[in-house]
């Protein structure tokens, strides 16, 4: 069983990403700013500085501006330190950069308080005084009467890990019963026990797994997966999201899963037919298993993102957003490759309010241009689509191959193997399973657990059964 959830916007077309193009830390040789995409990975490849936006994740747009192409505090002060130096060319920005920043590192751009190097290492803007919320430095305010305020307190755990995980509070039996245990190694040892009952209820399996996935699978109301015909059922997509999420599975199989799960939780290898009755060749999911790679090539994933698109730009956007945890609609993840955007499909892609973010988009879309989205109709027929969702040759005409986050890739499969080598994977699915434990992300305060949280998954096999037992045995998840 799975819940469904109507109320998503869908993502975000093309012309969002286009709008709001990354022009990253822009400097010119003149007074005017001039998009500069490859300083992300200038910064973070080349500076000694500790800056928590590079473990795991790439800068974007507002560390240095206020909106393209205006520079914020930070973004200016960067400039000047740039422009101060004699040796500074349009050139060598890359070069120096990562000296630029380092040479205001101990300047509050933004007026707050806290200096730029404070919040590059907390992971705020230094240059947006909004970012660093008075909550970092006083995040329990009054006193609490009932727990140990700002002290590792076990009953409060006790509580959170019940709430948490499994959807209701614990009763006064249950606390008093906790509370009488012979010593605090006993009581730790009880909360990792409940923790494995609560990942095995029904509100953890069917409910709480389900809306984790919700903003990567995009449920839509107005197409349902109970129709006659259905252009696709994301029926499917729940069941393996949940599927990946419990019982040990390996959570690289978001990206790697060459299986579906039926309504049963049984695992489903092969083609699974057209359902009885449809009209369209429309249901079902038609990949072989050569051509799937997890979430991003069931049937609603590519009828959802790609549709009608050649070349599939929102497809391989979300799946970047989804899955690598960066939104190119923000100026997220830009990582731009030579000679791109080529402009495969005429789209003007190649004018400079476009290229920048497109230099990334276009090399990330080519892998998923060989799978229908919506199909087309075929020849002489009114009522018969190719099957949605399927691969088809005669869909790529592009090449020689795409490139996701500087290494080439010549197919979807090779992309999403890649993929789960990375640190962007590893960090997204961190904090997707922190999400879990605290309904938000992580604070700037909690970025050293978080990133122990992270970094562990490879010990973990990527089990987020035990990645959540580390998780809770953290100060941020046990102290109130």
């Amino acid at each position: 069983m799975f819940v469904r959830l109507h109320s998503h916007s869908p993502s975000p077309q093309p012309n969002a990403v286009v709008f709001f193009g990354a022009l990253l830390l822009a400097l010119a040789t003149s007074t005017a700013a001039e998009a500069r995409p490859t300083a992300p990975g200038a910064l973070c490849g080349s500076t000694d500085l500790d800056i928590a936006t590079c473990q795991g994740n790439r800068p974007a747009c507002a560390m240095c501006h206020q909106g393209p192409p205006d520079l914020n505090g930070f973004g200016g002060s960067v400039a000047g330190a740039l422009f101060a130096n004699d040796a500074y060319t349009f050139d060598n920005f890359d070069e120096l950069i990562a000296g630029a920043v380092a040479a205001v590192a101990n300047d509050d751009s933004d007026g707050d308080g806290i200096t730029n190097l404070e919040e590059l290492a907390l992971g705020t803007f230094p240059g947006s005084a909004g970012s660093f919320s008075l909550a970092v430095t006083d995040p329990v305010g009054t006193q609490n009467t009932f727990y140990d305020v700002g002290k590792v307190d076990r009953r409060f755990a006790h509580r959170r890990v019940a709430t948490t995980f499994c959807g209701a509070p614990p009763t006064f039996d249950e606390v008093t019963a906790f509370a009488d245990l012979a010593d605090d190694a006993a009581q730790l040892a009880a909360l990792h026990a409940l923790l494995d009952t609560c990942l095995q209820s029904s509100f953890w399996r069917d409910f709480a797994v389900q809306r984790l996935g919700d903003a990567k699978i995009h449920p839509l109301e107005a197409i349902s997966n109970d129709g006659l015909i259905p252009l696709a059922d994301y029926g499917w997509d729940y069941r393996l999201f949940a599927y990946i999420l419990t019982d040990d599975h390996d959570l690289r199989d978001l990206l790697l899963a060459d299986y579906h799960v039926d309504e049963n939780g049984n695992v489903v290898e092969g083609i699974v037919p057209i359902p009885n009755g449809a009209l369209l060749e429309t249901g079902g999911q038609p990949l072989p298993p050569e051509r799937r790679a997890g979430m991003i090539t069931t049937q609603w994933f590519l009828m959802a993102h790609t549709m009608f698109s050649a070349l599939p730009r929102t497809t391989a956007a979300q799946a970047y957003r989804a899955y690598m945890g960066m939104d190119i609609a923000k100026g997220e993840g830009i990582a731009p490759v030579d000679g791109e955007p080529r402009d495969v499909d005429s789209k003007g892609v190649t004018e400079a309010t476009c290229a920048v973010c497109h230099s990334t988009l276009d090399p990330l879309s080519y892998a998923f241009s060989p799978y229908n989205g919506i199909g087309r109709l075929r020849a002489g027929s009114v009522s018969r689509l190719d099957l949605t969702g399927s691969f088809d040759d005669a869909r790529v005409p592009w090449g020689p191959e795409g490139s996701l986050l500087g290494t080439g890739v010549t197919s979807l499969r090779a992309w999403a193997e890649h993929a789960v080598t990375t640190d962007e994977f590893k960090h997204t699915l961190g904090v997707m399973l922190w999400r879990a434990a605290f309904a938000r992300t992580p604070d700037p305060t909690e970025r050293a657990e978080f990133e122990a949280i992270w970094r562990g998954l490879d010990g973990d096999d990527f089990s987020a059964r035990r990645a959540l037992h580390r998780v809770i045995d953290t100060n941020a998840f046990q102290v109130p």
